[in-house]
């Protein structure tokens, strides 16, 4: 889940620190560059954020060539010695990685007589390709490594940076007086407008006059580039504390943003190819907050169709025997549109025969690459790593996607729920967060579709407050679960179902006999004395049947943030966590 870059040119250290920020979302546990001048190497290393080794880098405007890295720890610990780069046995190799080296003990194993400074993975790569770089080392290097892998690395004296990609993001722009390599073409932006993207099993090596590309059978490519259709936005956070919050009160936004790109002949060209495609089962295939958009989309298609339609945890697709073959259509989520597990599944659905669809945030991602169709979530840059405008989005395209195969009016509808959107009280939501703070865990629980916005809002408070939370089917709770109910246990009662409030009451006042602390989370309008079984009561205004999920998630994405914020937590960078899950 880390982010590589490379650079030849002038100010290369603004360069590269600059693209390092870009990529930040991929991993914030520690950030290097490393740039070679006159024949030698300089590198800067820091662990934490990327402005932590902007305070130690010594900036140069002259010509140059560097790569830069932000990491996501997989192997080591989150310390200087496993930042990257790393640097070959005597140093005249620095090189980055982003993707994960299976079988690296084996090759430490191999490469005897070698001293090694961490416990990295990439550290292996660097021992492996040598002091002597070339077009030579690196198809060596690359040839007995087995698993995912974006390298970048420079030499002692060079005037190229050599490159090699296999399941991980790659991309190159060249112009005449510059080179820019980046695990994201987002970096581009403002240095060309296109790019090449790098397939699997591709590597070279790139100067100011030269670029050459090999395949996997050491073939040299001719590759056309990509127009950038891209504008980088300095998104500034604009009086909000955070991000996150931002991102939040962003939603309605995205539904303009949804209602204009969707009204367009171009997506109801998309939609209508992917209507006439010939399916009996549709699957809905997504991980983490996507797979939860996707359990969304399967209550709706459920609700309107007679077909079989299942919602899959992405890295667990192969190990279910589903019937995925030639009448399937295959529908991925995914906010970056490079989360690993997902694009192994993607993969795994093609081979079966599957049309592939894809609902992403980054239409130049490589899951958009690798689909037949892809719908646009058009929610703009989300830079907190907790989804929450892009949750918002996934379950709009879904919905939309849902009534257009049912030849229904989309548009009328979302323009109405424009109007409705709930950003809720603040007060009483910070309220709420003061109280589930001083608690070690906390339950959601909810029937139908409340179970789902039960599930995204459990998954929200734990990613940032990092309190343990759990979702729970109310009618599940006497089968095992009311065990661990006691006077420390707040429990968050989602209701939206009118026809199912009476069970999920009956479920609250089980859990208020064994001393549980009651909230309801509710869009219905309830008496006094059923609000007096709760010790409080959030209501949000009501909407159309299908998008009160949305409706009540908004308001639950903002519990998390304001308790989040009570602990001092910083929402936007939750520990241990990153953006965009490269690595399976």
């Amino acid at each position: 889940m880390c982010g590589i870059i490379g650079y030849i040119g002038k100010n290369v250290e603004s360069v590269i620190l600059d693209g390092l920020e870009r990529l930040e979302y991929r991993g914030y546990d520690s950030a290097g560059l490393a740039v070679c001048r006159q024949g030698n190497i300089q590198s800067f290393k820091a662990v934490g954020e990327v402005s932590k080794l902007k305070r130690t880098v010594k900036f140069c405007d002259d010509f140059g060539i560097g790569i830069g890295h932000t990491r996501w720890a997989t192997h080591g610990a989150i310390s200087l010695e496993n930042c990257h780069p790393h640097f070959s046995q005597s140093g005249d190799t620095a090189l980055v990685h982003n993707g994960i080296i299976e079988n690296f003990e084996d090759i430490k194993a191999q490469l005897s007589g070698m001293q090694y400074y961490g416990q990295t993975d990439s550290e292996v790569a660097a021992k492996l390709i040598g002091d002597k770089l070339s077009i030579s080392s690196l198809r060596k290097m690359i040839k007995k490594i087995a698993g995912s892998f974006a390298f970048a690395a420079i030499s002692k004296g060079g005037d190229s940076i050599y490159f090699a990609k296999q399941k991980s993001p790659l991309y190159i722009a060249k112009k005449d007086d510059g080179v820019m390599l980046a695990s994201d073409p987002s970096c581009f932006a403002g240095f060309s407008n296109e790019y090449i993207s790098l397939d699997d099993g591709e590597y070279g090596r790139v100067s100011i006059s030269n670029l050459t590309i090999y395949d996997s059978n050491d073939k040299i490519l001719q590759k056309q580039p990509q127009k950038l259709d891209f504008k980088f936005v300095d998104e500034e956070k604009k009086g909000y504390a955070h991000f996150m919050l931002k991102e939040i009160y962003q939603s309605r936004l995205t539904l303009e943003n949804i209602i204009e790109k969707y009204s367009g002949s171009q997506m109801q060209e998309v939609l209508s190819q992917i209507k006439s495609l010939n399916f009996d089962r549709i699957f809905l295939i997504g991980c983490g907050t996507a797979y939860h958009a996707a359990l969304i989309g399967q209550y709706y298609l459920r609700q309107a169709f007679c077909i079989d339609i299942y919602a899959a945890v992405a890295s667990e697709l192969q190990n279910e025997c589903l019937p995925i073959d030639e009448s399937s259509l295959c529908i991925f989520i995914s906010q970056s549109g490079e989360t690993a597990d997902t694009l192994a599944a993607l993969e795994y659905c093609r081979e079966k025969g599957g049309k592939i669809v894809s609902i992403t945030n980054t239409i130049y991602s490589t899951m958009a690459q690798k689909s037949d169709f892809c719908l646009p979530l058009c929610a703009g840059q989300e830079k907190a790593v907790a989804s929450t405008k892009a949750y918002f989005a996934q379950c709009l395209i879904l919905y939309i996607f849902t009534l257009f195969l049912q030849r229904k009016d989309y548009i009328t509808s979302l323009k109405t729920f424009k109007n409705q959107i709930d950003y809720g009280d603040d007060f009483a939501l910070g309220e709420i967060a003061d109280f589930i703070s001083k608690y070690q865990k906390v339950f959601f629980i909810g029937r139908g579709v409340d179970l789902i916005t039960a599930k995204e809002a459990s998954l929200k408070l734990k990613e940032i407050t990092y309190i343990f939370s759990s979702a729970e089917s109310s009618g599940e709770l006497k089968h095992g679960v009311i065990a661990l109910v006691d006077e420390n246990l707040p429990v968050i009662v989602i209701a939206t179902d009118e026809h199912l409030f009476k069970k999920t009451l009956n479920n609250a006042h089980e859990i208020k006999s064994r001393g549980g602390k009651l909230i309801l989370f509710t869009t219905l309008n309830i008496d006094d004395d059923t609000a007096a079984c709760f010790d409080k009561v959030i209501k949000a205004n009501s909407a159309q049947k299908p998008l009160l999920p949305l409706q009540i998630i908004i308001q639950l994405q903002k519990l998390a943030y304001f308790t989040a914020v009570k602990l001092g937590n910083n929402p936007d960078k939750p520990r241990n966590l990153a953006k965009s899950v490269t690595v399976e």
